[in-house]
Order: structure tokens, then C-alpha cells, then sequence
């Protein structure tokens, strides 16, 4: 037996613990019924406790294990909610990426460029189409679609596009370059130069090659009384005019320029003239109209002037240049007349002596006279 209070063993009979000092309660060594029933009751209570408590582990274990059961569920109905979101989320964005694409004039002219890059011509021309739904004013789409239809050898259709674009857009350079090229192509010079005439200043200086300057002759129209010459000069280089002098338009046809045009006669005279560049494109038609009108010269001058003379003096006649002198004594000189040549000596008596200069078209002078009285 030991201490109730120290644990010391005690031997057997020992009142007083030897080690604390307690006193010690000898209890007999048996058990009445009535202990061991009540022994029996704690075993039992025990035992129900035991089950007791195993049987609420069991039923917490079986809880924790349907609720985790619910959590997976619940987790499977979120991800299977989350992926068809995401799946229809997708959907949308994907549905909403195409309806920007489908209503995205941008998008629509990179893909026609894209596929005429390629030589796709029918897939491009499905998307300038698409393009030129969502906006049919645009040159740029225009265009495209001419140079679709020139790959498909439609000329007719890609014609009008282009000539509808110029008309709107004037200051498409693409539209321009496209139709000039289409024109050279076919040789059509002449529709060439009838763009271009119509073209702004910008335009021009752009496609410069495509323009055939009218050449500016020397001296303008108007009323001459001598003849004159006309030049074309600063004509640049490949060049080519040609000219009519009545009145009728001239072409390749007519009399090509090589010269300066002389025109020395009394009349009216209507020059027209064209240009043609390297390229073959003509300029506008010039047109000057001449009218010479010559004057007759102006009358000779005789010296020594009317007098008495006592002696026979020398007389000298002076014209225009180029002119020849014609003269007489005591009559109107005429080309028949004689041909004043050097100074004539004064005759006797009393005369009047008369000339006329005459120019090289046959312009006659006024006469002029003098009269003399010498005798010797």
C-alpha cells in the first residue's frame, strides 16, 4: 500500500506515513456486492462512454466527409457555371470581335489589299465591296476595286469607277495614276490630254510626263506693217509642233515646225499649232491670227530744193533703204520712169523734177518734186 499523500510505500500495519507522517487508513482487502455492483456501473458507464464518443467521432468524421462531398460538388457546379461563362463569354467576344470586323471599313479595305496582294482578285473584291457598303465615297476603296476589275480585264467597268472618282476626289492622285495608266495603255492620247487640261496645278506638277505644254510663239497676233518672223523656242526636249497657216486644226498631219515661219506678205494670215511631248500626248491648239498691212514709203528727198540756179548743180535724191528711185522732168514719175541711179545734172531752162521711191513689195511713195530754172 502506499501514502495516500506522498506515494511513499508503506509496509504493512504502519500508522504514520514514515515519510510525510500522515496517518494512514487501512482499508480491508475485500469488496462488499455493493462495490463491486457500483464497480460494475462505473465499467459500464465508462464503456457507454467510450462507444459514446466513438460513435460522435464517427458522426463528425461522417459530416466533415458529406460536407466536403458538397464542397466538391459545389466546386464542380462553379468550374462547369465558370467554363460555360467562359465558353459563352468567349463566344460573345468572339461574336463581337467579327461584328467589329464584319462592320470595320479598315478592316475590310487590309484584307482586299491584302488578298489583291496575292492575286486573290474574287476573295478582294468580296471584301472591297463589304468596304464600300460601309463606305461607298471613299477613293482609296474606289480605286481598289478599279484595279480589281483592270486584273479581270474589265476595262469598261474600271473606266467609270476612275472617272467617277476624279470627278468627286480631284485631288486623287491614285485615281489619276490609275486612269492616266489605263489610257497609255490603249494609246488614247488625246483623252490623255483632255484629263490633264481639266487637272488643278498639284495634279500637274505630279504628272508632269502627262502634260504637253501649248508653245508660245515669238510674236502674238495683231496688225503689222512690215513682215515679220514667227519662232517657237524653249520647247522641251522630245517635243514636236506642228502649224497650219489656214485656219484649219492641226494634228500630226500637218506641216511640222523645223523653221522660223516667215510671213511677208499683205494679207491675213491665221496660224494655229500643237504641241506633242515624247510620250505622243498633244497640248491645246494655239491659235494667233496676223494681219500685215504694209505702208508705202515715205516720199524721197531731192536737194538742192527749188531755186534759181547759175549754175548746173548736181541733183541728189535719198529714200528709205531698200527702196529704188524712180524720177522726171515734167511729168509723174512711174516704175516706168527712169531709175535713179546717182546725181543728174541740172539742165537749162526752167523744169520741175519729180521721183518716187518704191519698196521691194512695190509700195510706191508720194512724189515728191522740185523746181529748178537754170540757163547756163
Amino acid at each position: 500500500m502506499k501514502c495516500t499523500k506522498c506515494g511513499a510505500k508503506l509496509e504493512e500495519g504502519t500508522l504514520f506515513c514514515p515519510k510525510c507522517g500522515k496517518e494512514v487508513q487501512w482499508v480491508p482487502e475485500y469488496n462488499t456486492l455493493e462495490t463491486l455492483i457500483k464497480q460494475r456501473e462505473l465499467k459500464e458507464q465508462e464503456k457507454r462512454k467510450k462507444e459514446l464518443e466513438l460513435q460522435k467521432e464517427q458522426e463528425r468524421l461522417q459530416r466533415k466527409a458529406e460536407l466536403e462531398r458538397k464542397k466538391k460538388k459545389k466546386r464542380r457546379i462553379i468550374l462547369a457555371g465558370s467554363a460555360a461563362a467562359i465558353i459563352a463569354a468567349t463566344g460573345l467576344g468572339l461574336f463581337f470581335v467579327y461584328q467589329s470586323q464584319h462592320n470595320s471599313f479598315d478592316f475590310q479595305m487590309a484584307q482586299a489589299e491584302t488578298k489583291f496582294s496575292n492575286k486573290d482578285y474574287e476573295s478582294a473584291l468580296k471584301y472591297i465591296e463589304r468596304a464600300l457598303s460601309l463606305n461607298p465615297q471613299s477613293a482609296e476603296a474606289n480605286v481598289l476595286e478599279a484595279k480589281i476589275y483592270l486584273k479581270e480585264d474589265n476595262e469598261s467597268a474600271a473606266l467609270s469607277i476612275l472617272l467617277s472618282v476624279v470627278e468627286d476626289h480631284p485631288d486623287s492622285v491614285n485615281a489619276y495614276g490609275e486612269l492616266l495608266r489605263l489610257y497609255e495603255k490603249n494609246e488614247e492620247f488625246d483623252k490623255i490630254a483632255e484629263l490633264m487640261s481639266n487637272a488643278d496645278d498639284t495634279m500637274k506638277e505630279k504628272y508632269k510626263a502627262y502634260v504637253s505644254e501649248m508653245p508660245l510663239p515669238s510674236n502674238v497676233g495683231g496688225t503689222y506693217s512690215t513682215d515679220i518672223t514667227v519662232e517657237f523656242q524653249n520647247l522641251p526636249e522630245g517635243t514636236e509642233v506642228f502649224y497650219t497657216l489656214n485656219g484649219k486644226t492641226p494634228d500630226k498631219h500637218s506641216k511640222k515646225y523645223s523653221e522660223a515661219i516667215v510671213l511677208e506678205e499683205e494679207e491675213t494670215v491665221t496660224l494655229k499649232y500643237i504641241a506633242y511631248n515624247k510620250k505622243g500626248i498633244p497640248s491645246k491648239v494655239g491659235t494667233e491670227t496676223y494681219t500685215l498691212k504694209f505702208e508705202a514709203p515715205e516720199k524721197p528727198q531731192i536737194s538742192p530744193s527749188s531755186d534759181k540756179y547759175a549754175y548746173a548743180a548736181d541733183i541728189i535724191v535719198t529714200a528709205q533703204e531698200g527702196c529704188d528711185i524712180y524720177y522726171a522732168f515734167d511729168e509723174e514719175p512711174t516704175t516706168d520712169s527712169q531709175k535713179y541711179t546717182g546725181p543728174i545734172a541740172m539742165p537749162k531752162g526752167e523744169h520741175t523734177f519729180s521721183a518716187i521711191a518704191v519698196d521691194k513689195r512695190g509700195k510706191v511713195s508720194p512724189v515728191s518734186s522740185a523746181i529748178y530754172v537754170y540757163y547756163g
